[in-house]
């Protein structure tokens, strides 16, 4: 889970566009044609793909640092980014590995929301999940920006908040989003959470809240995603899959790091609020009960 200052092979995709119109013809075409498939390419070698697409090395390698990437290997960083960046459902099953019987399928399921989750503990930096939820308690409202497959993420965050007595409020529409935003101020805290190339609505309403000054964090997938410019804060979940549906296990489990960080810092105050949500669980009327059948 890197700062967007150590992530400098990774160019937005506006300063790329910008300098890819500038190239010879030749050279734009044969870029694009990469582009547009980066995951055949992600794993070559320069030569590799240099004769894949018939081209010199050294040609090759003068015009992508005509693109801005001082070396190769920056290059595969992109590539890598923007594969995760335009994955779709039917390229994950593409690219699954055959699994034998419906035992295969399961076990590579598993293994693969496993990877998801190994991933995430590597990376995470709890020195920034702390500051997050510094914010999260400094702010009056709390606005999360979740909408389409990645709501559930969303309705799960706004439920454990208001457990504790914060002011959250999730938004999974267009409209709810439009009108969440519209309200955002200095003293409010958004957290949007979108993955691939970034949900429209979900941009452009976290990209209004940090114009009007509110505290910005965002969930993403990959370093391409359009909330890395915009937030102040920026983290990375990965959703590898096993299947057409994305895989949201490591988007849950970071989730849940920042609750229990969140509950850390006020740990004391909130024991009051901790035990009657204990006795609720234990001996309250919305859990069914044999007793009062």
């Amino acid at each position: 889970m890197k700062t967007k200052a150590t992530i400098a092979s990774v160019r937005t995709e506006t300063e790329i566009v910008r300098k890819l119109d500038s190239l010879p013809e030749q050279a734009r075409e044969l870029i694009q044609s990469i582009f547009e498939r980066p995951r055949d390419y992600v794993l070559l070698s320069l030569r590799q793909v240099a004769r894949k697409q018939s081209v010199d090395a050294s040609t090759l390698l003068r015009w992508l640092r005509a693109l801005g990437f001082s070396k190769y290997a920056d290059f595969r960083v992109y590539l890598h980014e923007r594969a995760i960046n335009l994955a779709t459902s039917i390229e994950a099953l593409e690219r699954a590995a055959p699994q034998t019987g419906v035992s295969g399928l399961v076990h590579g399921s598993l293994d693969c929301d496993l990877r998801n989750l190994q991933t995430l503990r590597a990376a995470i930096d709890p020195d920034r999940l702390l500051s997050l939820a510094r914010h999260i308690w400094k702010a009056r409202r709390i606005f999360i920006l979740a909408g389409d497959m990645s709501a559930s993420l969303g309705s799960y965050l706004e439920y454990t908040l208001s457990m504790i007595g914060m002011n959250a409020v999730h938004a999974p529409t267009p409209g709810a989003m439009v009108h969440r935003a519209r309200s955002a101020g200095s003293s409010d805290l958004v957290l949007a959470i979108t993955f691939g190339r970034g949900l429209s609505a979900t941009v452009e309403a976290v990209s209004q809240a940090a114009r009007q000054g509110a505290f910005c964090a965002g969930v993403s997938d990959n370093y391409l995603s359009p909330l890395a410019d915009i937030c102040q804060e920026f983290f990375i979940t990965p959703t590898e899959r096993a299947s057409f549906a994305t895989s949201y296990t490591g988007a849950m489990a970071f989730l849940n790091a920042i609750l229990v960080v969140v509950t850390s810092l006020r740990q004391q105050s909130l024991q009051p609020v901790l035990e009657s949500i204990s006795e609720e669980q234990r001996t309250g009327e919305r859990f069914y009960s044999k007793e009062r059948r």
